[in-house]
């Protein structure tokens, strides 16, 4: 299935790229296990890895935040929205020297499987966008607003319980928010990838809310 899902993105050229960067990071995150295949380890990600990410991440919001939303999208609700982002940008940065998140994956099976399965889900935003009729330019790209969002939360929640609480709370309202669009708000259906993962990401924050917390006051 994941080969397929590989193939169908392979025939997107920027989703291509975008998911082979994504891919080259994760694999970063690994390290050689018995029998030579990857074995996981959130305690010793790749350093390199880590540092594209923390590069990637506040240059990704900071443009999203004031290209999009300022000079494209501009209305009263995409102002809030760009402040929105541009907060989560300047979080990821200051992180690059405060160094409180640890990009990884969890250790168990099942959860880091799902942190793959939403990291897959971004990039067949494209692909679910068409199957329910947007076409360029309507297409939703892996790295506008909302899969931005969910690769952001996808990521954060994977790091736990290596994360700044504050980058985890501003990431979750974009997400949250999008509820009317599973209700058919825009049209943009597409969106309920966005509002599942706000919901997943709010589940494991509320979960890890003391442990974050601890890890604030010590950090």
């Amino acid at each position: 299935m994941i080969h397929y899902g590989e193939s169908l993105l392979a025939k997107i050229p920027v989703v291509r790229q975008l998911y082979a960067g994504i891919k080259q990071i994760l694999e970063g995150f690994s390290r050689p296990g018995p029998g030579r295949r990857p074995h996981f380890v959130l305690a010793q990600t790749s350093t390199r890895a880590n540092m594209l990410m923390k590069l990637f991440l506040p240059f990704a919001f900071a443009w999203t935040g004031i290209v999009f939303f300022l000079i494209f999208a501009r209305s009263t609700i995409s102002v809030a929205a760009s402040a929105l982002f541009i907060v989560v940008a300047i979080l990821f940065a200051l992180d690059i020297f405060k160094k409180k998140i640890e990009f990884g994956l969890f250790v168990t099976r099942w959860p880091r499987c799902l942190t793959v399965f939403w990291i897959f889900l971004v990039f067949l935003y494209p692909v679910i966008g068409m199957a329910l009729g947007h076409y360029y330019p309507e297409t939703c790209m892996p790295m506008a607003p909302c899969p931005l969002t969910v690769l952001a939360i996808a990521l954060v929640a994977a790091a736990i319980p290596h994360v700044d609480r504050k980058v985890y709370v501003f990431l979750l309202p974009w997400a949250i928010l999008s509820l009317p669009k599973c209700l058919g708000a825009l049209d943009c259906y597409e969106d309920c990838i966005l509002f599942a993962a706000g919901v997943y990401g709010l589940v494991l924050l509320v979960k890890n809310w003391e442990v974050l917390g601890g890890r604030q006051r010590h950090g």
